[in-house]
C-alpha cells in the first residue's frame, strides 16, 4: 500500500472552491502599514503567500489608500495574481465613500473596472442618497460586468452626527433589500454592529440569517488597528453563534491560516 498523505493521516476535510459557506475573505493593505499595521503584501510576498493560503481564501479587500496611491500597473498585476489563484479582489465600501465625497462615483466605478476589479462593495446610506441614484450606480457596475456586495454598517458610519446605536433586524433587511433585488450576491455585516448588539446578537442577527440564509451573509472582523486581538474575539463569537461554516471577512494575511483551525470544534477541543 502507498503511504498515506498528510491530509489523510490527520483526516483534514477539503472544502473546494467555489463554495457558498466557510468562506474566508482577506484584507490586503499592501505597503500601507504605518502607523497601525505591521503587515505588508507586495507582489513578491503575495505569490508565496497564495501558494500556501489560496485554497482557504475566497475574496480579498484591497484597501482604498492602496488603490489611490499605488502605481496602477502594479495594482493590475496584483489583482491578476489574486485572480490566477481564484481569490477575487473587491473594492471596499470606503472606495465608494471617497468617490461619493468627491462626486465621482460613476467615474470611480469605471476606473476600478479598468484596473481589473470584478467585484465592488457598496454600503447603506441615509436618505440623502436617493433610491434612483443607488439603482443607477448598481446598474452601472453590473453593466460593466461587476458583482455587488452590500455592506451594512451602523448608520452613524455614514452620518457621524448620529449617535451610535444597534440596528434592528428589520432595518438591516430593509437596507439590503434593494441591493439584493438589483443583483447583489452577498450582504456583509460590519463588526461594529455586533459590538452594539451585545447580548442581542443571536436574536437580531439571527433573524437576518434566517431571512437571507447563512450562505448569503459574511461577518466582518475587526482590524488589528483597533485592537490586536479583537479579530480573534469576533471570529470566536461568529463561529459559536452561527456555526463553523459562517463566512468571515477582514482577515489579515497573518491570520489566514489560523481561521480554519478556529472553525474546527475538534481542533479547538484538542488545544484546550
Amino acid at each position: 500500500m502507498p503511504p498515506k498523505s498528510m491530509s489523510e493521516v490527520f483526516a483534514v476535510p477539503a472544502y473546494p472552491k467555489p463554495r457558498k459557506l466557510r468562506q474566508t475573505w482577506l484584507k490586503d493593505v499592501g505597503y500601507d502599514e504605518a502607523p497601525r499595521y505591521i503587515e505588508r503584501m507586495g507582489l513578491v510576498e503575495l505569490e508565496d503567500f497564495l501558494e500556501v493560503a489560496a485554497e482557504r481564501l475566497d475574496y480579498v479587500k484591497i484597501v482604498t489608500t492602496q488603490i489611490i496611491f499605488s502605481p496602477h500597473e502594479w495594482l493590475k498585476r496584483k489583482i491578476a495574481t489574486y485572480q490566477r489563484f481564484a481569490v477575487e479582489p473587491y473594492l471596499d465600501h470606503s472606495f465608494f465613500m471617497q468617490a461619493y465625497q468627491r462626486d465621482v462615483v460613476e467615474s470611480a466605478i469605471e476606473a476600478g473596472r479598468e484596473l481589473g476589479f470584478r467585484v465592488i462593495e457598496f454600503m447603506n446610506t441615509t436618505d440623502e442618497v436617493s433610491a434612483a441614484k443607488w439603482k443607477a450606480w448598481r446598474k452601472l457596475a453590473l453593466d460593466l460586468g461587476m458583482r455587488i456586495i452590500q455592506e451594512h454598517h451602523p448608520i452613524h458610519h455614514w452620518d457621524l452626527s448620529l449617535p451610535p446605536r444597534a440596528s434592528t433586524a428589520d432595518e438591516i433587511l430593509r437596507g439590503a433589500a434593494a441591493a439584493l433585488e438589483d443583483g447583489a450576491f452577498m450582504v456583509m455585516i460590519d463588526h461594529e454592529e455586533f459590538d452594539l448588539q451585545g447580548e442581542n446578537t443571536a436574536k437580531e442577527i439571527g433573524k437576518v440569517v434566517d431571512a437571507l440564509g447563512l450562505e448569503n451573509i459574511v461577518f466582518e472582523a475587526t482590524s488589528p488597528k483597533e485592537g490586536p486581538m479583537l479579530w480573534h474575539e469576533n471570529l470566536k463569537l461568529y463561529f459559536s453563534i452561527f456555526g463553523e461554516n459562517a463566512n468571515v471577512a477582514n482577515v489579515m494575511p497573518s491570520q489566514a491560516m489560523y481561521v480554519e483551525e478556529m472553525r474546527s470544534p475538534l481542533l479547538r477541543a484538542k488545544r484546550q
